[in-house]
């Protein structure tokens, strides 16, 4: 791949930018964007991001992956399946884990626990469930599909679609979650709504 600190310059320069309007619309100083054009710092995939928002250029142009970022992710993502890239000359190799998340933003992020012999139990929810298999061994049921994941496994599934948790006799499972609906309301959030409901009754009162 050519130089990538040379793209990021030549694409500057052919919107006729300064490196102090590149700062400004990307958020990173610009003596750190300078060092970058000259190749003498590398870049994370956080702030490769911002230039390339502020460029309008397409991130995948501008970093090296071992598969195509087309090809379409299954629900279940084994560790050996997983996309990895890296950004330039930088050493950090990012390792995805899922296709990208949704827009509803992630609610709750828990631990999951499940002891061995856990019985499957089918469920449904709003919003959709992210999985990282800690440790242990773990049956999703999706749909018709039954998959057994293993520590390094993930999956992404739609929450209102049935889907059911299960673990052999001989092992359970360690699950770190991520999920879009809020299942449990803090005590903040329970008083800030209490407080907007006695805010409503007392305007409507006042009309």
């Amino acid at each position: 791949m050519e130089d990538l600190g040379a793209r990021i310059r030549q694409a500057r320069q052919q919107r006729g930018w300064t490196l102090e309007t590149l700062s400004q619309r990307s958020g990173l100083s610009t003596g750190f964007l300078s060092q970058v054009e000259r190749g003498q710092s590398t870049l994370s995939i956080v702030s490769l991001s911002a230039i390339c928002r502020a460029l309008d250029l397409r991130i995948e142009t501008l970093f090296s992956s071992d598969r195509p970022l087309s090809e379409a992710a299954p629900g279940v993502t084994k560790a050996a399946q997983q996309l990895h890239i890296r950004v330039g000359a930088s050493p950090v190799t990012y390792g995805y884990l899922t296709r990208q998340l949704p827009a509803a933003p992630v609610q709750e992020l828990l631990i999951a626990e499940f002891p061995a012999g856990t019985e499957p139990t089918e469920s449904t929810h709003d919003g959709e469930e992210f999985g990282y298999v800690l440790a242990g061994k773990l049956r999703l049921r999706l749909r018709d599909e039954i998959f057994g994941l293993e520590a390094g496994d993930s999956y992404r599934v739609r929450a209102t679609e049935p889907h059911a948790y299960s673990t052999p006799a001989n092992s359970g499972a360690r699950i770190l979650m991520a999920v879009t609906q809020r299942f449990i309301d803090t005590g903040a959030a329970a008083g800030a709504s209490s407080t907007d409901d006695a805010s409503r009754r007392k305007e409507t009162d006042n009309a």
